[in-house]
């Protein structure tokens, strides 16, 4: 049987800002010497989860210990000086910048696994006859089709069988299939990247594949998993280890900046200050902005609101919480305003909660561990 780990593609995504070297920024931790994995003959090295998102670039080495996946180094470039209107690319400096960070801050592991944003694959449950795996496999290759809006030779297909073992019932005698297809010529791209970094590439799986094993692991209580990110933001369900559904839409954190900007009449710099110090409090006290903003949100909320209730619908199962991720979830006033207009508990994700770092470290992962959540999935696939 699949499981979502076995998604292995990673996008390059379009849009990446280059950054300005002189606001690159990196968090460096120096833990010791490598460990051994798995205890058998020699050694295993440390892996890296390399996340490259819109803004930024996020990676996690880490190690294990007695068992136990161990911090050994992190490090993130950010370009503190981008503009909304700016759109420039990384294009093929990606892998130098990559190589730059990584030799800046002193990570010492090659291997690395890296991940796709949703809204770069296409990605469907599909119903079929119940048949063995073997035939699933075969059935693939006619079935994908009907459900992929572009050739098939143009995207890499993977599925995963999903169902009785993760309470997601399908109709008698019939089985269900997440079927994930991702363009080759991206696929390509990271691979060229991971090239120039200097890396040998391991994996490439899906962006929400890895913020759910860093999240939630093995809890089989189905859970809402939401990333708002610089250009758009991530629903996604997943029941019992099992990606169910994932959907992106165009609302982002970037958009919520440039309404506070316009609402104040200020310029984006002070805007996105704003936002990460005063977050959704700027509601309650500016009914001018509450007009702006909360079309926003209620973008966020409603198609929320639809994957509980048709999961709910389909299986008689109440999703019982709901973590935020990533750059918006430390916003003041988020999980509060998601948990009251959704009726669902709602709380920051924090991706070091099984990973094992020095106690003097927490303010630090406390403040800034959700940034990372990606990244430290990625590599703790290499543990598994």
């Amino acid at each position: 049987m699949l499981g979502i780990s076995m998604f292995y593609w990673r996008l390059f995504m379009y849009g990446i800002i280059k950054p300005k070297l002189c606001f690159v920024k990196v968090f460096t931790l120096f833990m010791g010497l490598p460990f051994n994995i798995f205890d058998i003959g020699a050694g295993k090295k440390n892996c890296l989860g390399v996340d490259i998102g819109t803004l930024s670039i996020k990676i996690v080495e880490l190690s294990s210990e007695d068992g136990r996946p161990k911090l050994e180094n992190y490090a993130s470039l950010t370009n503190y000086g981008l503009a909304s209107e700016n759109k420039k690319t990384f294009g093929g400096e990606a892998g130098l910048m990559l190589r730059r960070l990584i030799k800046e801050s002193g990570i010492k592991a090659n291997e690395v696994n890296m991940s796709v944003p949703i809204f770069s694959s296409f990605l469907t449950v599909m119903e079929l006859p119940k048949m063995s795996e073997a035939e699933v496999a075969s059935a693939i290759q006619f079935e994908a089709k009907k459900y992929v809006p572009v050739p098939l030779e143009s995207v890499v297909v993977d599925w995963s069988l999903i169902g009785e073992e993760a309470g997601l019932p399908a109709q008698p005698g019939k089985i269900l299939v997440l079927l994930v297809a991702i363009p080759r010529d991206l696929i390509n791209e990271y691979t060229a990247i991971a090239r120039d970094a200097g890396l040998k590439l391991l994996t490439i799986e899906l962006e929400t594949v890895s913020a759910a094993r860093a999240l939630i692991g093995n809890d089989p209580i189905p859970t809402i998993l939401l990333d708002m990110g610089s250009r758009d933001t991530t629903i996604s369900l997943v029941d019992s280890g099992h990606l169910r559904i994932s959907h992106s839409i165009e609302t982002s954190g970037e958009d919520l900046t440039r309404a506070l900007a316009a609402g104040l009449n200020i310029n984006w710099r002070r805007a996105e200050e704003i936002k990460k110090e005063t977050g959704l409090k700027v509601i309650n006290e500016n009914g001018q902005i509450a007009g702006i903003i909360t079309p926003l949100l209620d973008s966020i909320i409603n198609p929320t609101q639809n994957i509980m209730d048709d999961n709910f619908s389909k299986t008689k199962k109440k999703i019982e919480k709901l973590m935020i991720y990533g750059g918006a979830s430390k916003m003041p006033g988020f999980a509060d305003y998601l948990s009251g207009r959704l009726k669902i508990n709602v709380m920051p994700g924090n991706p070091f909660n099984r990973i094992a770092y020095p106690e003097k470290l927490k303010p630090i992962i406390n403040a800034i561990g959700h940034e990372f959540t990606v990244a430290a999935g990625l590599a703790l696939k290499a543990l598994q």
